[in-house]
């Protein structure tokens, strides 16, 4: 006869399924998107890093320009739980999907044109900062094209994807920026004359601005535009640029500061270092961005002692509280660079700032 022996039976264990259930819930809280974008401020990024001047004025002991920018990521469900549950994290916001990315575009799409928008300010701030400094730059393009029209536009029945607006008025335009400072300039509700070639026939609509939730208090005509036929001659003067994991147009004025220190004799920065944030064109005007707060946080964090930034973004500044930086403002790089000069004779900011 055999002796059998039957392995010993454990006991059904409580601690460990619950522990198994908390560590499987875990995992998927961390790696399901949830339906927001977590917004917090990014590190300052020194711009000497990433752009090449061929014959650079640049000296060791020169002061920095440094671009700033907003992190935006898919958050987790549990990203979302703790943003929740930790509400005093005053430096980090939630934003809804929908509300980030433009009606009427994938998220892949928007991303795309972000970084098409990025290629662009780079062509722009390097037109803008060679013109200042006294070289001869040439840029055309046949106007802008629509990528996209909002669900909520009143433009939707007048404006199709694919569309060039040549010209707002009687102001010819040929970059999105310009596109944006001449709509931005007018009241909401009012009506505009629009020049557009579709499909090679040119045509006038008339069309009504509105107030789109992504800028408040400016008027919008709720579109999504990129440059059309971008053609450009600058001086034989080697610009590079470093590739980098940021999107938008918004670092096209620190660019320009970056590339017209290079090319110039003398320090801008007076040896000291200089965060800021803002769109430029190829005429040296400067206009407003989104994601200031953010932006001057990231700058504080890393002891930069001055913020530039567009004059239209003045009223976007927190005046709840003390900055530990001064904040100068101007409407062009021309005056922009004039208030630079006066840091750099040490005199006082605060007398400087506006337009």
């Amino acid at each position: 006869m055999k002796l059998i022996i039957m392995p010993e039976k454990k006991a059904f264990s409580w601690p460990r399924l619950l522990i198994g259930i908390l560590l499987l819930t875990f995992v998927i809280l961390n790696l399901v998107p949830s339906a927001y974008y977590l917004l917090e401020p990014g590190p300052p990024i020194k711009i000497a890093d990433l752009i090449e001047v061929e014959n650079s004025s640049r000296e060791e002991d020169w002061g920095n320009f440094y671009l700033t920018s907003v992190s935006q990521k898919r958050a987790s469900l549990w990203e979302v739980i703790q943003f929740f549950l930790i509400p005093f994290d005053s430096e980090k916001e939630l934003s809804p999907v929908e509300e980030a990315i433009p009606p009427g575009i994938s998220e892949e799409q928007y991303f795309e044109l972000m970084g098409q928008l990025m290629q662009e300010s780079q062509i722009e701030a390097r037109a803008a900062a060679l013109t200042r400094a006294g070289y001869e730059v040439v840029i055309e393009s046949r106007g802008v094209e629509v990528v996209s029209v909002f669900d909520d536009s009143p433009t939707r029945e007048n404006l199709k994807p694919g569309d060039i607006i040549t010209r707002v008025d009687d102001r010819e335009i040929e970059m999105p920026t310009e596109a944006v400072d001449v709509i931005s300039e007018r009241e909401i509700g009012e009506k505009v004359r629009l020049n557009i070639l579709r499909n090679e026939e040119l045509i006038e609509k008339e069309v009504e601005t509105f107030e789109y939730q992504e800028r408040p208090g400016q008027a919008s005509l709720g579109i999504i535009i990129t440059s059309a036929g971008l053609d450009y001659e600058m001086p034989p003067l080697n610009i590079e640029f470093e590739e980098k994991d940021i999107v938008g147009p918004s670092a096209g004025l620190m660019f320009a500061l970056e590339i017209y220190n290079q090319i110039t004799e003398y320090d801008l920065t007076g040896g000291r270092d200089i965060a800021g944030s803002g769109e430029i064109d190829h005429r040296g005007n400067i206009s407003r961005v989104a994601g200031i707060d953010m932006k001057i946080i990231s700058a504080e964090r890393e002891n930069i002692g001055y913020f530039v930034l567009p004059e239209d973004n003045r009223p976007d500044i927190d005046d709840g509280r003390e900055l530990d930086l001064e904040i100068i403002t101007s409407e062009s790089l021309e005056k922009l660079i004039e208030k630079l000069d006066i840091v750099r004779s040490f005199r006082p900011l605060h007398s400087i700032t506006g337009v």
